[in-house]
């Protein structure tokens, strides 16, 4: 026992080895496996919320700046500069030692060191005061406070030592010291610092502004203008947005709303600041928001549509727009801010036509208040040629263009900073372009600003981005903040203003200071830089004018062509977005042509329609210039809209196919019309063999409703056959999706009645010649060639005419030959005759010459004299008195034994006599005149002679069935039929052939 134990001890300890070994070798990938599989899902409990994302790799700070006073230097101000903000640690190190500081490079002199310095290539290292000490240790996703105090004046390494008035780059830099390295700049923002005077400090008395020349007059085109955010929709829908994101600029605290309010605080009635303010709307936005006061929906990405929570908000500051705009310059750009020249390349001169003209009228309405109607503010303030063109076609007379945009004598105006030129060219003549100073307006757009930032990078969603500035990526010593939408974001604009203040001649241009369109910038900037141009104006440096307008041009203004850059075209709305759009405008007008105003229901074509069109201006939007995939994603949700409305007129699909009969017949088609509008329209069925349909004419379809139409159709063959229809507009454009139409035709078609009538004519061919064939046969003899039958004597009913019964067919080689009898020209003794018996069946004699037939019975008697026999045929012999009809002798000449003898013939065995036959009635037939006597009558059928096998010589062969009456051809004078002979066979009665008329 305890030997038989180790063996299952010894397996029981390697088990456990091996599964020892096993999970030592599956546990990595077991965990491995886990990592990757999809977590289950938990209990039910409270919402987690999402972490921020995940720090970037390396050491990372961001400096997010919440103020800083004074933003523009004077001697009358403050003698100190303050930051205030946060450092924010973004990295995934911990970073010591965090130090601040405001340094500075020298006053920029000319315009190239401003746009130097504005792409952040300018030295900013001329003094370089001490670092101040912000924290020891900020460990990543920490935060710390940070306040920066640096006097103005002073040395160089306590201060940032001011001494003249200019313009400065100022940098605001953040150092610190990684976990493995040593101490590196980490954070700067770098943005333009105007000194407009140097104040008080130390004992040192203040400094004036330097003069240099007389006041330049200033005026503002100040934008009010965001993406587009709505989607097409038609007279009695909801007013639906792709994202919400709208209500959020028009809040409070929203970018909209802190335009408008920085316009409210700066520039009220009355200040010398309201007349030098010109309003730059945009129509598409005014109209969302007016459609967004009275209640809306958003609809995501997904689909889903959820209310609107900007309601409020929108009409405020619709009301307060309203407000600012009385009895102030509005300027309207172009509807949804299209962009002109992608448009007039691709053709699309009535959109751009619209968005100018009908724009101004839109924004007229919706402000009720007067807009200049005749001046245009186009994106980023360019045009081409042929934009212009079509542009002063309209009654256009002013246009604010960029200097960048113009070449004054033959020289580029980038360096003018306003003013007004004569547009050279025929087709631009009278048109006057009012120069905005394109340094102001880079500086308040900013170079290397974040595109995607505020607004949605898609539509349908929410999302919206604050991007922290300050934050160092490799190869980059410093970010600005102008363009991003946070504090600082207007402070390059506010420099730029200054340093064409302080640089002005008594020869300086006036200065047009034109922001771009959608300018990413807070209310508290935007104020700063309207402050900051009332400092000058205070300070006599600059003195506010009204926007000039076309008729106010001067015969001496200089004539300037216009400049259409490389760099501005590749950023233009790209060809294959505006050849989607051409073609969804063709599909549009298409449909407008078609539609007529109902006199009592339904809305106007332009209700319908116009919303299509400033659909497709939102999808040609200037705001897609660099972001080619939102200008696709907002072409593909008009084209959407389009197709959506040429869909709803339609022809209507029926549940089942027609049933049609005739060769005309009316076909049902019903049309429907989903437009609130009449539309007028043409059926158009397809090419379809076996069917042909009158001309159809106009027709009309009410207002969402349906009209039936009967359309005369003509068949021409039967079956089941399918027709598209489908409708078009008078000029042919399709109309919703063709339907399908199932035709069920029970008429006769041409192609039937042709077959049927040859048929027909084939049948009536086919009885003649049947008709001819019995005829020549009657005159020949059935069953032998005609030529031998030509003048013979007709056949005797029962003769060869007689069908065989279908019980006992002979073949033609073992037929015996017809022998005929002829009645006696007198009237037989009726106590002679026979009594005639029912006739039983027989077999037809075979046709052929005399020498092929079968011998005859020797036992017959003689005939007693020939009868004339048909030509070719063998001699006929009257019957005996005694009714028994003689047969001839063989071809050979041998007698054959008569039927019912007892003599045997020669070399054969005796013959025993076969049973009595009964007679068969046969009527009598006269003799024709001139012939030598009756007519013959029918041939009695043989049959083998009984106890004979089949061929004995000299005895033909017979078909099966009872034996032939050898009397059968005897006629009965009293047209009785006899009684059969006992031991005869019972028959049925076979009703006799009526007789033939011979032929004379």
């Amino acid at each position: 026992m305890p030997g038989r134990r180790r063996p299952a001890a010894t397996v029981a300890a390697l088990a456990v080895l091996t599964l020892g070994l096993v999970a030592l070798l599956i546990g990595p990938f077991a965990s491995l496996a886990t990592a990757f599989a999809t977590p289950a899902p938990a209990a039910a409990g409270p919402a987690v919320v999402p972490e921020a994302p995940p720090p970037a790799n390396g050491p990372r700070i961001e400096l997010r700046v919440g103020a800083m006073t004074p933003r523009v230097v004077t001697s009358a101000g403050p003698s100190t500069l303050i930051v205030t903000g946060e450092v924010v640690n973004t990295g995934s190190e911990t970073v010591r030692q965090v130090q601040i500081r405001a340094q500075r490079g020298d006053r920029l002199r000319t315009e190239g060191d401003i746009r130097t310095a504005l792409a952040g290539n300018a030295a900013d290292d001329a003094v370089t005061p001490a670092f101040a000490d912000v924290t020891d240790k900020l460990a990543p996703g920490q935060r710390h406070p940070v306040q920066l105090t640096m006097p103005l004046r002073g040395s160089t390494g306590g201060s940032l030592a001011l001494q003249r008035s200019g313009v400065y780059e100022l940098l605001i830099n953040v150092n610190g010291t990684p976990e493995d390295g040593s101490q590196i700049r980490l954070a700067g923002l770098r943005m333009l610092l105007p000194v407009l005077g140097v104040p008080a400090a130390a004992g040192r008395a203040p400094e004036a502004t330097e003069t240099t020349g007389a006041a330049t007059p200033v005026t503002v085109v100040y934008p009010l203008a965001d993406q587009p955010h709505r989607l097409p929709t038609g007279p009695g829908e909801a007013v639906v947005l792709g994202d919400d994101t709208l209500a959020t600029s028009l809040a409070q605290g929203g970018r909209l709303d802190g335009l408008l309010g920085a316009l409210e605080t700066a520039a009220p009635a009355g200040s010398p600041m309201r007349d030098a303010i010109c309003l730059g709307v945009d129509p598409d936005l005014l109209r969302t928001v007016a459609d967004m006061s009275g209640g809306y929906r958003v609809r995501a990405a997904d689909g889903k549509e959820t209310e609107g929570k900007g309601v409020n908000a929108a009409a405020q500051w619709l009301g307060r727009v309203r407000a600012l705009a009385a009895g102030r310059c509005v300027v309207p750009l172009p509807y949804a801010d299209a962009d002109l020249v992608a448009l007039s390349r691709a053709g699309l001169d009535d959109l751009a036509r619209y968005a100018v003209k009908d724009g101004a009228r839109i924004a007229g309405e919706i402000l009720r208040t007067p807009v200049r109607t005749d001046t245009s503010w186009p994106a980023d303030g360019l045009l081409d040629e042929r934009s212009l063109a079509g542009y002063a076609a309209e009654g256009g007379r002013a246009v604010v263009l960029s200097s960048d945009a113009v070449a004054v004598s033959g020289r580029s105006g980038r360096s003018t900073t306003g003013g007004t030129v004569r547009v050279a060219g025929a087709a631009a003549n009278g048109v006057t372009g009012l120069l905005a100073d394109p340094l102001v307006t880079q500086a308040a757009e900013g170079s290397d600003r974040d595109a995607g930032g505020l607004f949605s990078t898609e539509l349908g969603s929410g999302s919206s981005g604050r991007r922290g500035f300050g934050a160092l990526t490799s190869g980059i010593t410093s970010t600005s903040p102008a363009g991003s939408g946070v504090t600082l974001s207007a402070q390059d604009a506010i420099g730029a203003v200054g340093f064409r203040a302080l640089n002005a001649s008594a020869s300086s241009a006036p200065l047009l200071v034109a922001p771009p369109h959608r300018w990413n910038t807070t209310g508290a900037d935007a104020r700063e830089l309207l402050e900051g141009i009332g400092a000058l104006v205070t300070a006599g440096r600059l003195t506010p004018t009204r926007l000039p307008e076309g008729s106010d041009t001067a015969t001496s203004t200089p004539s300037a062509s216009l400049v259409y850059s490389l760099k501005a075209g590749a950023r233009e709305v790209p060809g294959t977005v505006t050849a989607r759009l051409r073609t969804d405008r063709n599909m549009a007008n298409d449909l407008r042509t078609a539609a007529e105003p109902a006199p009592t229901v339904g809305a106007t074509p332009a209700q319908v329609f116009d919303p299509v069109t400033e659909g497709l201006l939102r999808a040609g939007s200037a705001s897609w210039r660099g972001q080619p995939d939102l200008a696709t994603l907002a072409t593909k949700v008009i084209t959407d809209r389009v197709l959506l409305l040429r869909s709803l007129v339609r022809v209507l699909e029926p549940p089942g196919p027609y049933s049609l009969g005739g060769e005309e017949a009316p076909l049902p088609i019903t049309l429907a019309n989903g437009l609130p509008v009449e539309m007028r329209v043409r059926l158009a069925l397809s090419d379809t063999p076996g069917l042909r349909t009158e001309k159809i004419g106009e027709v009309r379809i009410p207002p969402l409703g349906r009209s039936q139409l009967r359309v005369n159709a003509q068949l021409t063959r039967s079956g089941q056959f399918s027709v598209e229809a489908g409708l078009t507009t008078a000029s042919g454009a399709p109309l919703g999706v063709p339907s399908r139409l199932l035709l069920r035709s029970t008429a006769y078609g041409t192609i039937t009645l042709w077959l049927t009538g040859t048929a027909g004519v084939l049948l009536v061919i086919l009885a003649v010649r049947r008709i001819v064939r019995r005829l020549r046969g009657g005159r020949g003899g059935r069953g032998e060639p005609a030529g031998r039958h030509a003048g013979s004597q007709p056949t005797p009913a029962g003769g060869p005419d007689e069908e065989p019964e279908p019980d006992q067919p002979a073949p033609a080689a073992s037929r015996p030959e017809p022998i005929s009898a002829l009645a006696p020209a007198t009237t037989p003794d009726p106590a002679t005759a026979p009594v005639p018996t029912t006739r039983v069946p027989t077999t037809r004699a075979p046709a052929g010459p005399a020498s092929a037939r079968p011998p005859a019975n020797p036992s017959a008697n003689p005939p007693a004299s020939p009868v004339a026999a048909p030509l070719g045929g063998p001699a006929r012999y009257p019957s005996q008195p005694d009714g028994e009809p003689r047969t001839p002798a063989t071809a050979h000449g041998s007698p054959v034994t008569r039927l019912g003898s007892t003599a045997a013939p020669s070399g054969g065995m005796p013959v025993s006599p076969a049973p009595p036959v009964p007679p068969v009635d046969q009527p009598t037939r006269r003799v024709a005149p001139g012939r030598q006597g009756p007519p013959p009558a029918a041939p009695a059928r043989r049959s083998r002679p009984a106890g004979l096998p089949p061929g004995t010589p000299g005895v033909p062969p017979m078909p099966p069935g009872p034996p032939p009456n050898p009397n059968a051809n005897a006629p009965n004078p009293n047209g009785n039929a006899p009684e059969p002979p006992p031991g005869a066979p019972a028959t049925p009665p076979r009703r006799p052939r009526p007789p033939r008329t011979p032929r004379r």
